[in-house]
């Protein structure tokens, strides 16, 4: 009877800390609702027009002239976005 009641302790214990890892979760993914559509648009042009070319000029052209042109027509997206990372982790 003992062993049954530590096992249900454990069980509840555990599921209150993957309660507060869901909370945390669903905080983070509404905040990521609202940039996607910005981190969506600067990935897909990234892929149309300056995949090809190398870091340094892609790096020039979406923080220097995409960006700004994002934040200037109230696009939400997340600050500090990476292209490459909206598109692959750094495992892939």
């Amino acid at each position: 009877m003992l062993d049954q009641l530590g096992l249900a302790n454990r069980l509840t214990g555990g599921l209150a800390d993957e309660n507060k890892r869901w909370n945390i979760n669903v905080i983070t993914m509404k905040d990521e609702r609202t940039t996607m559509i910005g981190d969506a648009l600067l990935s897909a042009a990234f892929v149309s027009y300056i995949g090809p070319f190398n870091y340094i000029f892609r790096s020039n052209i979406w923080k220097d002239t995409w960006l700004p042109d994002i934040h200037a027509k109230k696009v939400p997206i997340t600050e500090g976005v990476d292209p490459l990372m909206v598109l692959a982790n750094a495992a892939d």
